[in-house]
């Protein structure tokens, strides 16, 4: 059998008959061998490769985002490397650095830190990136985000036309500028209401736990000094804040505290008090990202350098507000 057919058989195997792969299969299998694309990758420049890194894999939204993505390049014969930076900064650059020694075809990242300036000099070295969930600041560097801001003012804004005056805002680190986001969006609104309050609610972590461990908190308080409705940085914090606040009886939802969430997760409509909450557009982000990386890899190969001028790509989808009994009753 020729050269090329073996190489078809592992990069191209459509194109060869069903027999002929068998031949090659047998063979492979009796002299147990493995590809080595280090060669061709040498040669060609292309990698099969690309790399997603996420601040959260166990979130209840990055599957979604990953499954996207992973269905986009497999349909252009790629492949998909993730990996999980558990929201260190640290941990995110040594695995930039990983995926430039792995001379990866590109890079899909949902940062946590500034990343555009390593972007741009792996953009340098021939690397295509695009950014996810988070929009870009420099004008060469793709991105696609949720308009966050946009997101997190519908569901206030809702929570004030239902009377709602004392807003608590329950969220995690601000250091994650999606978070950051979400509370400048809601304290726009708040500053338009004369007689309306934000208080921020400090939680360790976007979980269903301590989603919990604050309603703990609250149901703790006076009922005077209580928040009368929460907007939750995400889907699982506001589900667990409704898990405590319902099975514990003293507090009842939406009629002492109404309870709004983010992102619309699958669980989201199936808690005890079907969840208020702003849907964000995961599939198709996952699906915008991988497209417009498969652009970029492109762009970069036929043209041979990245430092021409250009203004890159920047998609931000919009949020929509879905209201249901947490905030409005059944």
């Amino acid at each position: 059998m020729s050269q090329s057919s073996v190489s078809n058989y592992f990069h191209k195997p459509h194109k060869l008959s069903e027999a002929t792969r068998e031949r090659i299969r047998q063979a492979v299998t009796a002299l147990e061998f493995v590809p080595n694309d280090a060669a061709r990758i040498l040669r060609t420049g292309a990698s099969p490769v690309v790399g997603y890194l996420a601040f959260e894999l166990a979130s209840a939204t990055t599957p979604e985002i990953a499954a996207a993505i992973e269905q986009r390049v497999s349909a252009r014969g790629m492949y998909l490397l993730m990996a999980n930076d558990t929201g260190s900064r640290q941990r995110e650059r040594e695995y930039l650095q990983l995926f430039e020694q792995q001379r990866v075809g590109g890079i899909i990242i949902s940062p946590v830190g500034d990343v555009e300036p390593e972007l741009d000099r792996l953009r340098q070295r021939g690397i295509a990136s695009v950014l996810s969930a988070r929009r870009a600041v420099s004008p060469r560097q793709p991105s696609v985000s949720t308009d966050h801001v946009a997101g997190s003012r519908l569901a206030v804004r809702h929570l004030i036309e239902l009377g709602r005056r004392k807003i608590g805002f329950v969220a995690s680190s601000l250091d994650l500028r999606q978070v950051a986001d979400r509370q400048r969006g809601a304290l726009s609104v708040i500053e338009s209401v004369p007689d309306a309050s934000l208080e921020i609610i400090s939680v360790p972590e976007r979980t269903v736990q301590a989603g919990i461990a604050c309603a703990d908190r609250l149901a703790a308080r006076d009922p005077a000094d209580r928040p009368d409705a929460l907007f939750c940085a995400n889907d699982l914090l506001a589900i667990g804040v409704i898990q405590s606040l319902v099975t514990g009886g003293q507090i009842r939802v939406p009629q002492d505290i109404a309870v709004a969430g983010y992102d619309d997760i699958e669980f989201a409509q199936s808690t005890v008090v079907p969840l208020t909450t702003v849907r964000t557009p995961h599939a198709r982000l996952g699906a915008a990202a991988a497209d417009l990386l498969i652009d970029e890899i492109a762009a970069l190969r036929a043209s041979g350098t990245a430092r021409e001028e250009r203004t890159a790509p920047q998609i931000e989808f919009s949020p929509e507000l879905v209201v249901r009994a947490s905030t409005v009753g059944a």
